[in-house]
């Protein structure tokens, strides 16, 4: 019969594959089905507009990472979220440096959705940092469970001179005066570069920085966690040079201005492992990293994001860069490398101190013994493109955990930025960054998680990093950034932004973790298969393809080139049909 598809979606190609007869009547049917999941827009670096403490506007800065969500009297449908910006730009309005931006929210019952409340001091305010001498970039930092917030000054590696930061945008490279360290008075002036690379204590509700925790010591801030004694913060360090885990134990329960920070060293077995305490003086924490060299600290490759699911058990992110990266320098200054670090050493027959660490892993820290294990290597399975049921992890990042119907789940977020990308899987070359879901209930030492038992939440647009998550305290609502998109996205992810995703209950249900599909070794790699993706309105292909899409009544709605994934968002419920240019054809019912 003649087919309403008989016109060419492909006429340059010279193709002609749709005349009477050669188009299937009864194609491969592919459900999708109308994802649980909602998300609403809250907030958008470079399109909302930002008031200061004198009430001037500006644009919001981009780059949002960490978030905070404080409950206002322990609400989880009412409080203020707080987002970092990471990227260092000089503002007359907002700051130099990076920054942070408040906004209170609430759950509107009638709408289902997430609104941002008008403020008398303006509907996004921004955090005033000029009586901690500004910040840097903001990159992650610390949600305590009685809604205090600090906030981690990174990037501090090129911080290494006034010349630096004045180029970067500084605009006030004047000494610092520093008046109180660890609970006593001082009179010290310190070079302003120094200033930068802290944890900050940010007081939410009246957008205004405490004081910078100088007694945290001085590094590459990322991540934090802190336990249950309110006294105890283990502190991650990303630096590519040779990462230190620290951990500061303040001398009163929820007052940090006074107490010790120690460093990390793993036996030599890495089935145990030590805290050495650092010399509590203003020298010693501004140079913190190599103080701990020279204590013979263990090092890892990049420490990202820190979430502990109890007191004995942390974990922590170890990024891959997707390229070969060098701790020799600090093994020079007295460092130690991590046991696992050793064993990829030998394994890779690269004993120099030098790794093609790639992927990265989750890392788990048992606070009783010591031991640092690799709970969770990245990579995955390269064979195939990208699928549902490829799950690929690269460079975990942002971590949190929640409990949802009596299980404990963490949440990766992945960074694999555009500059390390390695070559394959095909996925990356739309530069994908996803977040996946890891049921860890009933967690112990030695349990070793692999890839296949990930299952993924979401996943960003095309340029993205996918940072901060953050949960209410009942876990119905995750909070998260999607950082730096691709400008060519279609808004709003054109832009850094931030959202409030609700309905993901069932696919974190237990149920979902038994009930999968095909397996990728299920899969026929010399089939074109199509999936649809289980939190978002994609189609995911088995293989790259040229492929058009039409409606029932035969119009051509999409042309695409050379792609392996198809944003059907803007679709209505409906059956539509997909052609590639060598004939595959598969009716696409969306629901």
């Amino acid at each position: 019969m003649h087919s309403v598809f008989a016109q060419n979606p492909f006429p340059e190609l010279l193709i002609d594959l749709y005349d009477a007869g050669q188009y299937p009547s009864d194609p491969d049917e592919v459900i999708v089905p109308a994802s649980p999941i909602k998300y609403d827009v809250l907030f958008q670096g470079g399109v909302d507009e930002v008031t200061n403490k004198s009430g001037q506007t500006a644009l919001a800065k981009e780059w949002q990472d960490f978030t905070g969500y404080v409950p206002i009297n322990g609400r989880s449908d009412s409080g203020y979220v707080i987002v970092n910006h990471e990227r260092i730009q000089s503002d007359a309005v907002n700051g130099d440096g990076g920054g942070m931006t408040v906004f209170t929210v609430y759950y509107n019952q009638n709408t289902k959705s997430w609104e941002v409340v008008d403020h008398p001091d303006g509907k996004f305010r921004n955090v005033d940092f000029s009586n901690v001498g500004g910040t840097g970039a903001n990159c992650g930092g610390i949600q305590t469970s009685w809604g205090k917030v600090f906030t981690a000054e990174e990037w501090g590696g090129s911080f290494t001179s006034n010349a630096v930061i004045d180029a970067q945008g500084v605009s006030d490279t004047s000494d610092w005066a520093v008046s109180s360290f660890n609970g006593a008075s001082v009179s010290m002036n310190i070079p302003k570069y120094m200033n930068y690379q802290y944890m900050v204590e940010v007081d939410v509700k009246n957008a205004q920085a405490i004081r910078k925790n100088y007694n945290m010591g001085r590094y590459d801030h990322e991540g934090g966690w802190i336990a249950s004694d309110r006294k105890t913060v283990y502190l991650s360090d990303d630096y590519s040079g040779g990462s230190v885990m620290f951990k500061f134990v303040a001398d009163v329960a929820e007052d940090f201005s006074k107490g010790t920070l120690y460093c990390y060293k793993q036996s030599e077995d890495g089935e145990t492992g030590t805290w050495l305490p650092l010399t509590m003086n203003m020298n010693t924490m501004m140079n913190a990293r190599e103080e701990a060299y020279k204590l013979g600290a263990t090092v890892f490759m990049r420490l990202e994001w820190v979430e502990g699911i109890d007191d004995e058990t942390v974990f922590i992110t170890e990024t891959g860069r997707g390229r070969s990266q060098s701790v020799a320098g600090a093994m020079r200054q007295g460092a130690t490398l991590a046991h696992h670090l050793v064993e990829l050493d030998a394994k890779d027959g690269n004993i120099d101190s030098t790794f093609n660490d790639i992927w990265g892993r989750v890392l788990r820290l048992n606070t009783v013994s010591g031991k640092m294990e690799s709970a969770l290597e990245g990579g995955g399975s390269l064979s195939k493109d990208y699928t549902p049921t490829n799950n690929h992890l690269s460079s975990p990042d942002g971590l949190v955990s929640t409990v949802i119907n009596g299980r404990t789940f963490l949440v990766i977020n992945e960074d694999m930025n555009p500059g390390g990308m390695p070559s394959t899987p095909a996925h990356f070359s739309n530069v994908l960054n996803e977040i996946y879901i890891l049921d860890v209930t009933g967690d112990k030492p030695g349990v070793t998680y692999n890839v296949s038992q990930l299952r993924r939440f979401l996943v960003g647009p095309k340029g993205c990093e996918t940072t901060g998550g953050r949960f209410t305290p009942d876990g119905s609502t995750y909070f998260v950034n999607i950082q730096h998109p691709a400008s060519d996205n279609k808004a709003p992810f054109n832009h850094s932004v931030t959202l409030a995703v609700t309905g993901y209950q069932t696919i974190f249900d237990q149920s979902h973790f038994s009930s999968q599909t095909a397996s990728i070794d299920d899969l026929d790699v010399n089939e074109f298969n199509v999936y649809p993706n289980p939190a978002a309105r994609e189609l995911h292909f088995s293989k790259t393809v040229d492929v058009a899409l039409y409606n029932s009544q035969g119009q051509k709605l999409k042309v695409q080139r050379e792609v392996n994934t198809m944003d059907i968002s803007d679709l209505a419920a409906g059956t539509y049909y997909l052609i590639t240019a060598d004939g595959i054809n598969k009716k696409i019912i969306v629901e």
